[in-house]
């Protein structure tokens, strides 16, 4: 069993944010729900809710929501990879916030909204050429992917409803 607290206190106390949101090294968390391990860089959904709310619920550590904005906006101004992973964080954190459930004990994803969003836009021409992940099942890779994940953010999230992914085409 993954020690996600663990895991998410250590990234937090030495200031690895970055690392643990895409996975890098010791932080990375395998994905393995429902068979799939492997899929994709680093488990999102478990990292969010079984690592970072989890130890922001146990109180001293009121900060790690402006660490998240701080490293979301720095994985935005680099290279691929890190704008994909900055936008499925984005997504995990929306479906987090706004679930019936709603598991985030804080909400940041209108404030990261625009710096990803952003972000997306400056690299279409990059993501529509990525098949790596979830871009191999769409004919303009990662664009495709993510046009997609917008839609659900659109249809059925009531968010990203400022943004015409078809009109960037």
């Amino acid at each position: 069993m993954i020690d996600y607290v663990g895991i998410a206190r250590k990234a937090v106390e030495c200031g690895d944010m970055v690392k643990l949101l895409e996975g890098k090294g010791e932080y990375h968390c395998e994905y393995v729900e429902y068979g799939l391990a492997g899929i994709d860089i680093t488990d999102w959904g478990s990292i969010l809710s079984r690592g970072i709310y989890a130890l922001y619920n146990e109180g001293g550590y009121d900060y790690i929501p402006d660490m998240i904005i701080e490293a979301i906006k720095e994985m935005c101004e680099g290279d691929i990879e890190e704008v994909y992973c900055a936008f499925n964080v984005f997504f995990d954190i929306v479906l987090k916030e706004r679930q019936s459930f709603k598991s985030a004990p804080f909400h940041i994803s209108e404030q990261i909204k625009p710096v990803v969003m952003q972000a997306v836009f400056n690299n279409k021409e990059k993501l529509s050429k990525c098949f790596d992940w979830e871009g191999w099942r769409h004919s303009d890779g990662m664009w495709g992917a993510i046009k997609r994940w917008v839609k659900i953010l659109q249809e059925d999230y009531e968010t990203c409803s400022e943004y015409d992914m078809e009109e960037a085409e």
